[in-house]
């Protein structure tokens, strides 16, 4: 065991090497820098959980303690974003470390050992996980559990159900997936290595009476053998106290998860998009450097987008055909090694493991067959990604290539020799990535960076809606940056300069969108100058000056829309203005560009709910005066009215708009007579 042990370290310090370089980025600045290929765009989720270890330790409903509390911990010396970084890169030697202890447990020799643990550690489905979600990302939990589960089977003493309670514990705690995917291949994993443990191949030249290894022992190359149904009892209440244990303490905590399942259900169409498809284990990663463009195309082709990151199952061609190596040799009772003897269990545990990673149902010629997560999903409807089972298919694909790695060089011929490097060489090549391409600026875009590394005051508006996706971005900025959120509604409005001095903000951030070139065009007499240019966005900043009058908010007005010259906003029937004024302004005017939709109609315009003014606006654009208003120094509500009900644009025009329209409002000025 502890020469085992010896060489785990030695798989997991070759793991640690290739993290450093297909990581060298994010180890070089982990607090600026993100590790993953962004396959399906910037999504919250790894910001989400930078944020939760930076908050105080504690556990909730959504708490995955073995990884949450690590990450906590570690950011309380490196910070979040390092932590996040850290949790992940851990994960690579740790699951190549614990991945060889179990090959090395299935008698596997030390060469095919170190293959599977360096193919199970940077699987596709590991490095793509690995970019968004830290938890799943933590696959070394697997491995140790089927060690201790399969260790308890063979030597059912303290130590090993010790071992198999912390490991049961480590792989339900990490992250809720490792908790169902262990749950369901539990049975099959017991069940298969039983019998192929109680009932042992005959090898070439021994018969189990007169040639065979000692019941209970270890034969030349670390096979164990089942000491009898004593360990498979032990194993089995064991997991049957943890599971009473575990389901006790989910009542205690949070009755509901038990009693109303349904309120924590996703919708079971959801199955089918996150679902993986068994052809998916034989198309090539979208981040592989050279067939990534053609992986990406299939996925497209076949309509794949939001659930692209949870295809990312590819087993590698090569992988596969060490394992028909491996399983040809069992077939053939061509017994070479006792590791041979696994062939059967990890094949049994991949197939059922690949059957639970598909979507609920296929129809196959008029006939409807049900597949596993139909059964699962009424059990357990909070979970709705089954092919994040397809880390157990590549384990148990990463094994039955070190099995026929083992095979191949035991045969001892030249022709076998070189057949085995020719397919490690290709294992290696469809693994293969491109370190620049796995990592990312934290900041959404290279402006931000530029913000950041300022040390001026500034305080800048990016102009992004305020979504899940971009709400990290105020928290990764320490407020340096704020977005659109509500206060803002684009930049793209007249005279917002002033809104923006007034609020405090020295610069707008526009991205690589319309407004982006809209503000290039119009921003100096909108109050802006360009500060810098990038690839993705600009920096221009606000131009100090106290406005005649700002509009501080708008109320009741679809967003805004743009030609090449003028920029407008639909409003329905009724809408409003907080507008804000710096000193008393006895006689101030207001001309807005207005057009009405579709027919006259007026438009009754009213100062804080005082007397009305009147308008009738036509069909065709032009401006309109409203005042003059006298304004006190502050805020005041100017309302919108149209006296004609609105209209749905549909039922006019024809082109599926159901939104009900008045009036358009373009540019618009403050002057005082």
């Amino acid at each position: 065991m502890r020469r085992d042990a010896v060489e785990a370290l030695a798989a997991a310090a070759a793991a640690l090497l290739v993290t450093i370089v297909i990581a060298a980025p994010v180890v070089r600045a982990p607090s600026e820098r993100i590790f993953g290929a962004e396959i399906v765009g910037r999504h919250h989720d790894p910001f989400t959980v930078m944020q939760q270890v930076a908050r105080p330790m504690s556990l909730g409903l959504y708490s995955q303690p073995v990884t949450d509390l690590t990450g906590a911990a570690i950011a309380r010396v490196t910070g979040a974003v390092a932590a996040y970084n850290w949790l992940v890169l851990l994960s690579f030697p740790l699951s190549a470390a614990f991945a060889y202890l179990l090959a090395r447990h299935l008698a596997l020799p030390p060469s095919g050992a170190l293959l599977a643990a360096l193919l199970f550690a940077f699987s596709p489905f590991h490095l793509a996980h690995a970019a968004y979600h830290p938890h799943i990302a933590q696959t070394q939990w697997l491995p140790l559990y089927l060690l201790a589960l399969w260790r308890c089977m063979d030597e059912a003493d303290m130590f090993a159900v010790a071992f198999l309670t912390v490991a049961t514990v480590a792989v339900t705690l990490s992250n809720f997936y490792g908790g169902l995917i262990a749950a369901v291949i539990t049975p099959i994993a017991i069940g298969g290595y039983w019998f192929a443990r109680a009932f042992p191949p005959v090898r070439p030249g021994f018969s189990r009476t007169n040639g065979g290894p000692p019941e209970g022992g270890r034969d030349g190359e670390g096979g164990r053998h089942l000491r009898g149904p004593h360990g498979v009892g032990v194993t089995v209440a064991t997991l049957a106290c943890l599971a009473l244990a575990g389901l006790t303490f989910v009542w205690w905590t949070a009755p509901g998860v038990v009693a109303d399942r349904a309120a924590l259900a996703f919708a079971r169409e959801d199955l089918f998009r996150y679902s993986a498809k068994w052809w998916g284990y034989l198309v090539p990663p979208v981040t592989h450097p050279l067939l990534g463009g053609l992986a990406r195309r299939i996925w497209i082709a076949r309509r794949v987008d939001v659930g692209l990151l949870e295809q990312q199952v590819s087993l590698g061609w090569s992988v596969v055909a060490l394992g028909l190596v491996a399983i040809h040799g069992w077939l053939a009772k061509d017994r070479r090694s006792t590791a041979e003897a696994s062939v059967p269990i990890l094949a049994a545990v991949a197939i059922v493991a690949l059957a639970c990673s598909l979507s609920p149902e296929r129809t196959i010629l008029g006939v409807t067959v049900s597949r596993p997560s139909a059964l699962l999903y009424p059990i357990v409807p909070m979970f709705r990604s089954y092919a994040r089972f397809g880390v157990i298919v590549q384990l148990m694909a990463a094994l039955l290539a070190g099995v026929g790695v083992s095979r191949l060089l035991a045969l001892g011929t030249s022709s076998a020799r070189a057949l085995c490097a020719g397919l490690v060489a290709l294992a290696i090549a469809e693994y293969a990535v491109w370190p620049p391409a796995l990592s990312r600026d934290v900041l959404p875009t290279a402006a931000h960076r530029w913000v950041m590394r300022q040390t001026a005051g500034l305080r800048v508006l990016d102009c992004e809606p305020l979504t899940p996706e971009s709400s990290s971005v105020s928290w990764l900025t320490n407020g340096r940056i704020g977005l659109l959120d509500g206060t803002f509604d684009d930049c793209a409005e007249p005279q917002v300069a002033a809104k923006l001095w007034a609020a405090g903000f020295t610069h707008v951030l526009v991205r690589d969108t319309w407004e982006r070139q809209w503000l290039n065009d119009h921003g100096d007499a909108e109050g802006f100058h360009v500060q810098a240019r990038f690839a993705d966005a600009d920096i221009l900043a606000v131009t100090p000056r106290e406005g005649l009058v700002y509009t501080q908010q708008i109320t009741g007005f679809w967003p805004r829309e743009h030609d090449d010259t003028t920029t407008w906003r639909w409003m329905g029937a009724d809408a409003s203005w907080t507008i804000v004024t710096p000193t008393p302004r006895p006689r101030v005017t207001l001309e807005v560009y207005m057009s009405a939709f579709h027919v006259t109609r007026p438009l009754a315009v009213r100062l804080d709910g005082d007397r009305e003014q009147t308008l009738d606006v036509g069909r065709d654009p032009r401006t309109y005066r409203i005042g003059p208003l006298a304004l006190t120094a502050g805020a005041h509500l100017l309302t919108f009215h149209s006296t004609a009900p609105a209209t749905m644009a549909d039922e006019v025009l024809g082109n599926g708009d159901r939104r009900a329209l008045s009036f358009s409002m373009g540019a618009w000025t403050w002057s005082v007579p």
